[in-house]
């Protein structure tokens, strides 16, 4: 299997060619089958379709987390090949700050039961410092993934 294709403007076009069998009936009334090769069908392509590249794994690879690499293909004369992009994942970074911020909001009803304890005048039921500090790390996080955003 080979994958032939053309650029439509900025898009890339193809399909991948693989042999082809089919069965007819032949003059005779008997069942034929007929295998149209790769080769075959390539030859009947107009000269605007050229083989395209495999996307090379290894070229997809991104150490920063917060980006990914977007294949994008283009017209190299003999053949359709990648150029590999590196893109900020923007849809990565909100869905982390939705995250952070859930575990944010369950954390809440702790906050509310120490509040409730200390009105009370009873022992509270979470340590309130290192919950704090639980809570702030949280608000740093989403307040830098957020810059990051602007």
């Amino acid at each position: 299997m080979i994958e032939y294709g053309y650029m439509e403007g900025q898009y890339l076009r193809s399909r991948f060619i693989q042999p082809i069998s089919r069965v007819y009936v032949d003059n005779e009334g008997k069942q034929q089958v007929e295998t149209i090769s790769v080769e075959q069908q390539i030859a009947e392509l107009s000269e605007e379709w050229k083989p395209v590249d495999v996307i090379s794994e290894e070229q997809m690879l991104c150490d920063d987390k917060n980006y990914i690499i977007f294949p994008v293909p283009y017209d190299a004369g003999d053949r359709i090949a990648y150029r590999y992009e590196r893109r900020f994942d923007r849809q990565k970074v909100r869905n982390e700050i939705d995250a952070l911020k859930a575990a944010l909001a369950d954390s809440d009803y702790k906050i509310t039961k120490c509040y409730e304890a200390s009105l009370l005048g009873q022992e509270l039921p979470y340590d309130v410092a290192s919950l704090h500090i639980e809570r702030q790390n949280l608000r740093n996080q989403i307040n830098e993934l957020e810059l990051l955003l602007q």
